[in-house]
């Protein structure tokens, strides 16, 4: 049983870990980058994204502060903001399951894994807790 699924228009993509998503989403190559390349990387994928739909950015290594974490934005910060705007932005749907502890961490303590809403008891739709992760995420750059 896979620990990720998600949905991209038609497509469906099965992963094991974080790793797997980050490389299907950033490149094969990306843990390989220096760190500049990887914000680079981020950044343009982002803009790429947010000017399909017209969707604000919000860079928080140039220091921009993310004044209402529920409105439609992307936000740049690392590897796992870039997924998680992703998914805000209904670009693709995340289904995890509930003990893989990947995305949806027992560590977030503001999120309670009993009251999300679960597909055959097995996975969680990250979708409906994405800003409660981003602002996780985020604590502390830019917030």
């Amino acid at each position: 049983m896979e620990n990720i699924i998600i949905v991209e228009g038609n497509e469906k993509y099965c992963f094991q870990n974080e790793e797997e998503v980050i490389k299907q989403f950033l490149g094969q190559d990306f843990y390989k980058l220096t760190e500049e390349e990887k914000y680079k990387r981020i950044r343009l994928r982002t803009v790429m994204n947010a000017s399909i739909k017209n969707t604000p950015i919000k860079d928080l290594k140039k220091g921009e502060k993310i004044e209402n974490i529920g409105e439609e934005q992307y936000i740049i910060n690392n590897e796992e903001t870039y997924i998680l705007s992703l998914i805000k932005n209904n670009d693709i749907v995340m289904y995890e399951r509930e003990k893989a502890n990947i995305f949806v961490k027992d560590t977030y303590k503001n999120i309670e894994k009993r009251k999300l809403e679960k597909i055959e008891n097995e996975y969680i739709i990250v979708n409906y807790c994405v800003n409660e992760l981003i602002e996780n995420e985020t604590k502390g750059d830019g917030q």
